[in-house]
């Protein structure tokens, strides 16, 4: 495995050092001579996956030799056929996607993009089209893991509009590069992320409101980025799902052993997936004026690792500014410039839960695949012995008067839910005085309360105040282990 896996990330590395030779001539002295039985190989592989066209239409794609490089077609009209006999009211605009593929002499194949059509489909009674101006990209396919081992795509610049009677919207972005990297684990599953960096978007909507008003609003960023990983991935466990699906869509149900059998090791503990994104000078014009922010940031992950398994989320701002009149005079003293939030939910098993709805599954017969008293069964496996756990890791927020961490965790079992969260704060003084700026009538409401946890506080060395606040299982409430009575219901 360890030499088959070297050999992979030589063969995707050697091919992604080539990229740009790849788009300006896309034949390389590797790649071996395309054939018209390769291309009908080729076309038998597409024929597999897609679903056959109504009686007298042609296939959604085709294929052809050309020197060392198949070239493939596919027309998007010929996708309103399948649309219209799936019941799905939406069209596409005759629009040809061309990609060329390569099969390389270490067995890898190449697919080379170098251009991108203006897309343009109807759903119901919204019009969509997009527009992407000199589209490129290659990518490089291991057969052996029926995955990609790495590639590159990058564009000028784009246009996403979307118009109906009532809301018209658009997107303008500029440059854009990603980048996609796979490893080989030594279990044979792969890692792979792919990371978008788009610059210069900027988007507009206008609407028509209830009362048949129009109202709008824009805004623009200087740049964002995207990125998607999965982690532990039986690549070639879930082709051979889809194949096996795709197969026997009319006879699925004389397979389902099968199906459960491709199944399970992709329930198996081990894989997780994570998103994330950010944004960097990100600006909303409003009717009373411009909201904007330095930088925003979020990520989310899902790990299936058994009884350990966990979700968690995090997200980040800085830099907010508020238009004057949004907030109540005197509040921007207490508005976050800057925020940072994590948080993980522990305390489920996602391979108990996969692997039961995997053993509850029938394919045959008219009722759902996974019936109501199984998928029951199933939420109860997710959630096991319990408890539920929701972590909150070391967190901040600061504005002018505020400068505070907190974290905790809070534990959800029976119906009942307990938890402690410590809460540090610097400056207290100015967060008093900000609040008894907000006015007499909002003073007057607020500063007892504010008052007391002062009282309640405990004062560390630095002079910083901390609040631990604990719920207990019968809803009680202790700060600081002084009892308030019953939390809130």
């Amino acid at each position: 495995m360890m030499n088959a896996t070297v050999h992979r990330r030589r063969a995707a590395t050697a091919a992604l050092l080539a990229g740009a030779a790849m788009l300006a001539g896309p034949a390389l002295a590797g790649d071996r001579p395309a054939t018209p039985e390769g291309a009908r190989a080729v076309q038998a592989f597409f024929d597999r996956f897609l679903p056959a066209p109504p009686a007298g239409a042609a296939p959604p794609v085709s294929v052809k030799p050309d020197g060392q490089s198949y070239v493939v077609s596919a027309d998007l009209a010929a996708l309103n056929g399948l649309l219209k006999a799936g019941g799905a009211d939406a069209s596409y605009d005759s629009a040809t996607l061309v990609v060329r593929l390569f099969e390389q002499d270490d067995g890898d194949w190449r697919i080379v993009q170098d251009s991108f059509p203006t897309v343009a489909s109807r759903a119901q009674d919204v019009t969509s089209v997009v527009r992407i101006d000199n589209y490129r990209q290659t990518l490089v396919i291991d057969p052996t893991l029926a995955w990609w081992v790495g590639g590159a795509a990058s564009a000028d610049k784009g246009n996403i509009t979307s118009r109906s009677p009532k809301i018209d919207q658009t997107i303008d972005f500029g440059p854009l590069a990603a980048a996609f990297a796979t490893t080989v684990n030594a279990d044979g599953s792969v890692s792979s992320t792919v990371r978008e960096e788009i610059g210069d978007v900027a988007f507009k909507m206008s609407a028509i409101d209830k009362d048949g008003k129009a109202a709008g609003s824009s805004g623009r960023m200087d740049k964002a980025a995207f990125n998607v990983g999965v982690d532990g991935l039986m690549s070639r466990k879930l082709f051979d799902l889809v194949s096996l699906v795709s197969a026997h869509r009319t006879d699925l149900a004389q397979h389902e052993s099968e199906v459960k059998d491709l199944l399970r090791p992709l329930a198996r503990p081990g894989l997780r997936f994570v998103e994330g994104g950010e944004a960097s000078r990100f600006m909303i014009a409003t009717p009373m004026g411009a909201i904007a922010l330095a930088g925003v940031k979020f990520a989310v992950g899902v790990s299936n690792a058994g009884p350990d398994s966990a979700i968690d989320a995090a997200i980040g701002a800085e830099g907010l500014s508020l238009p004057l009149g949004l907030a109540p005079p005197g509040a921007a003293d207490l508005t976050p410039s800057k925020l940072d939030l994590a948080l993980t939910l522990k305390g489920v098993d996602i391979a108990a839960a996969a692997n039961t709805a995997i053993d509850s599954l029938h394919l045959g017969g008219p009722g759902p695949a996974i019936s109501p008293g199984d998928s029951a069964k199933v939420s109860a496996a997710l959630i096991g012995a319990g408890p539920l756990r929701l972590l909150l890791a070391p967190s901040h927020v600061v504005a002018p008067a505020i400068d505070a961490d907190f974290q905790g965790e809070m534990h959800y079992t029976a119906g009942k839910a307990s938890g402690a969260v410590t809460v540090t704060m610097r400056g207290f003084d100015k967060t008093m005085n900000a609040v008894k700026g907000l006015g007499p009538e909002v003073a007057m409401k607020a500063m007892p309360a504010v008052a007391m946890a002062k009282g309640l506080a405990k004062t560390e060395s630095d002079g910083a105040l901390t609040w631990l606040i604990e719920v207990g299982d019968d809803r009680s409430l202790r700060v600081n282990g002084i009892p308030l009575g019953k939390a809130p219901g």
